[in-house]
């Protein structure tokens, strides 16, 4: 038998990492936005959910730093042009709130900054399969990377999940007590 070369094609890739970012910080700016701004309704059901907002804040400043280092070496790592910030918006998700099914369009990495975060049943973020695989793969014991219709991300504070803005993704209804803090953004041509 001769070798047998696997392919693969239209990989969509989800970047994980932790940022060393003052928290507090970001969770104080993120209640001052509510407190003294309107939210919008975009995807966010039944929580709040800023409007874009500039980085001119020094803690805004300070996160878009460290934010462009990350996106610029996952965008390298894909042979992706520079890309450059486009926006990023505040969520705040309390108990009962949820993101429904979408995805960023007219950008091409999208991504999640987690500031504060439930100890537990706080809603996971789902990304989801296009292509019909529930129509096609029988039931199996165990699924990976190939066979799994979504890849489920339990969200902690800290996290950063870097996505292609055409992956679409919901965040489940948080069941937990408190309220949920993230940070949104896009990153395009």
């Amino acid at each position: 038998m001769t070798d047998i070369r696997a392919d693969v094609w239209f990989a969509n890739i989800i970047w994980q990492t932790s940022l060393a970012i003052d928290n507090s910080k970001l969770k104080q700016k993120a209640d001052e936005l509510r407190l003294y701004t309107e939210g919008v309704k975009i995807t966010n059901q039944q929580g709040w959910q800023s409007k874009s907002v500039g980085t001119e804040d020094i803690v805004l400043t300070e996160f878009k730093t460290v934010l462009d280092q990350v996106v610029s070496k996952c965008a390298s790592s894909v042979e992706l042009p520079s890309l450059k910030f486009m926006n990023l918006w505040f969520n705040i998700n309390p108990p009962g709130a949820y993101n429904t099914l979408h995805n960023h369009q007219d950008s091409i990495l999208s991504g999640v900054y987690y500031i504060d975060v439930p100890e537990s049943n706080m809603g996971n973020i789902e990304f989801l399969r296009e292509d019909d695989i529930q129509y096609y793969m029988p039931t199996l014991k165990k699924y990976n990377q190939f066979t799994s219709q979504k890849a489920v991300y339990k969200p902690e504070a800290g996290m950063l999940l870097l996505f292609p803005s055409w992956l679409k993704h919901q965040v489940l209804s948080n069941q937990s007590n408190s309220d949920r803090y993230s940070l949104s953004f896009n990153y395009g041509v």
